[in-house]
């Protein structure tokens, strides 16, 4: 089966799913069609980016709209349907009571949405239009007509009221929210008892403590009138041990947070994703060294007990429930609330929701970080009693599994965060050498029904990002221990993808030689291996070179993730992007 053939078969596939309003496998089925096209700007990958489009607006994601469809105009500008999307999103964004949008953002999505309109309608009027095109024609003029009624006093009145459901609270973190709503709290749940939420209670109190200040009075023992008043911030404190975690899962061989001076950030640092950092990456005698126990006791038990903790770590309230319910649009299955609604994951959590593989599919797929570790989380913690590598190697009806959704992730920016994420909770799940290495193997390099490794689909879809990261997690195009020998028409399509590389940088042209080789002793740089015994790095001892010149040429990148990484410089940094939970 050529490429194109296979595109078409999973294009179709798609379009079944869309139909069917399951949006979610119809984009899957169709990023793995534009996986096997070599061109992105061919008529067929054309109509399958504009149907992935069209299935981000059914699901409201409306950003996503905006960015796909631009890259779709930078291919095709004449091309109408992209122009008309693009317009519809940006008309949701100007008018969406639920965005946080100021009074300037939304009026430049409205001043927008109306260039898309016109520019769709100018170019419709420009050519032969059949009765497909007429329809789109009469929408567009519709939608003009909606945003000629929305003057600025419409936007300034969200912008207002937003602003004072705000000030109301007085708080702006969702912890102030939480303990300031006075809300009913649902009281420990068996599916999530407190012992498997230690982590995510001591990330809420870590966060408190980087807002909390306490005042305490002397007495005056004979008069009894208050004779001194201490002011205790413990904000400097909770940033130095925010900055010693995160420090840890910046070095090797975890990797899990950007270095000082990375170009690339994962912000915001959030419960769940501080919980991963705690529950993998920690020792005991970090846990010693940092006392983060004793801290997070210290700073916030004045304000929040060990009950409201736990509550706020899984938003356990009836109301917040209530809120979250499929009554009022919120997801009735992991697969739709692990993409990033928290609420919604620890309601379906108690109503005993058990589709953990395709929750963290469709997480890692769409580079919802803070829902991957959600699911992590779960697992690690054996909920269920279900283990971590079989749920993680579940596929998809289109074969797909967690690491092939997370190599098909080519817009959140998050994909190399999702790779290692996963390689490291597969190490985590067990203590037995040979296993470990077993488990992070097969959850590498397992196949899906095509013959595809997550490896090579990075490759097809020439995300760099992802083939970085695949090299250096030691991932491999074709393993035979783990899928067997490669069939031939495997074998053609393997090196049609490859032969596709000869004409570009020399960076992607090292990193396929990376990806082909079967062996570890390669130079990490240029992928070549020597005849001579490889060079290694004098800090972390990981990286490998067949010279010094390779050392030299790769440094730019491997100090991100060396040993000697630090990240003593971003302080405030963490602390200013810090998500709390919100109700």
């Amino acid at each position: 089966m050529s490429g194109e053939e296979f595109a078409l078969r999973m294009k179709e596939r798609g379009n079944v799913f869309y139909r069917e309003k399951k949006y979610d496998d119809a984009l899957c089925c169709w990023g793995s069609a534009l996986g096997a096209l070599p061109d992105r700007t061919s008529p067929l990958a054309i109509t399958i980016r504009s149907n992935s489009i069209m299935a981000y607006l059914a699901s409201d994601l409306y950003e996503r709209v905006v960015k796909e469809s631009t890259l779709l105009l930078q291919d095709d500008p004449r091309h109408a349907k992209s122009l008309a999307r693009r317009g519809t999103a940006r008309e949701k964004l100007a008018s969406n009571r639920g965005s946080s949008a100021t009074f300037q953002q939304r009026k430049e999505f409205h001043n927008q949405a109306i260039e898309d309109m016109n520019a769709c309608i100018e170019l419709l009027n420009s050519e032969e239009t059949d009765p497909g095109q007429e329809r789109l024609k009469r929408e567009c003029e519709q939608s003009l007509e909606r945003l000629s009624k929305l003057d600025d006093d419409y936007y300034t009145r969200i912008a207002e009221n937003l602003d004072n459901s705000s000030n109301r609270d007085n708080i702006d973190s969702g912890l102030g929210r939480y303990l300031s709503m006075n809300l009913t709290p649902l009281g420990e749940h068996p599916r999530i008892p407190k012992s498997s939420m230690r982590f995510e209670m001591l990330a809420v109190r870590l966060m408190a403590a980087l807002e909390t200040t306490q005042r305490i009075s002397v007495v005056n023992a004979k008069t009894g009138e208050e004779a001194t008043e201490t002011k205790l911030d413990y904000s400097e404190r909770g940033k130095d041990i925010l900055n010693q975690i995160l420090t840890t899962a910046a070095q090797v061989p975890f990797c899990l947070f950007p270095a000082t001076g990375s170009t690339v950030r994962c912000p915001p640092i959030t419960v769940h994703l501080l919980a991963f950092y705690m529950r993998t990456c920690l020792s005991e005698k970090a846990w010693k060294e940092f006392k983060i126990e004793e801290f997070c006791e210290t700073a916030t038990s004045h304000i929040i007990s060990d009950d409201e903790a736990y509550a706020i770590a899984t938003h356990g309230y009836h109301e917040v429930e209530d809120r979250h319910s499929p009554l009022h649009g919120h997801g009735k299955a992991f697969a739709q609330s692990a993409r990033g609604c928290m609420p919604c994951c620890f309601r379906l959590t108690r109503g005993g929701a058990k589709d953990w593989a395709a929750g963290l599919q469709q997480a890692v797929h769409f580079g919802k970080i803070e829902g991957a570790a959600f699911v992590l989380n779960r697992l690690l913690e054996r909920i269920d009693g279900k283990s971590l590598v079989p749920t993680m190697l579940e596929s998809d009806q289109a074969g797909c599994n967690t690491m092939m959704h997370a190599a098909n992730d080519m817009n959140s920016g998050f994909s190399w965060l999702s790779i290692r994420m996963l390689v490291h909770a597969a190490s985590f799940s067990t203590v037995d050498p040979t296993e470990k290495e077993m488990a992070v193997r097969t959850v590498l390099n397992k196949a899906d029904n095509f013959g595809f490794t997550p490896a090579l689909a990075s490759c097809s879809l020439v995300n760099k990002a992802t083939m970085e990261t695949f090299a250096q997690v030691g991932a491999r195009l074709h393993d035979k221990r783990i899928n067997g020998k490669q069939l031939s028409k495997m074998v053609k399509m393997h090196n049609s993808i490859m032969r596709q590389f000869d004409s570009m940088g020399e960076d992607i042209c090292n990193l396929t030689r990376a990806l082909k080789a079967t062996s570890d002793e390669l130079c990490s740089y240029c992928g070549r291996s020597p005849e001579k015994k490889l060079l290694s790095c004098g800090r972390c001892f990981l990286a490998k070179y067949c010279s010094g010149v390779c050392q030299k040429k790769h440094y730019k990148k491997h100090k991100f993730v060396c040993s000697s990484a630090k990240v003593d410089q971003d302080l405030d940094w963490f602390a200013s992007n810090v998500s709390a939970p919100r109700p």
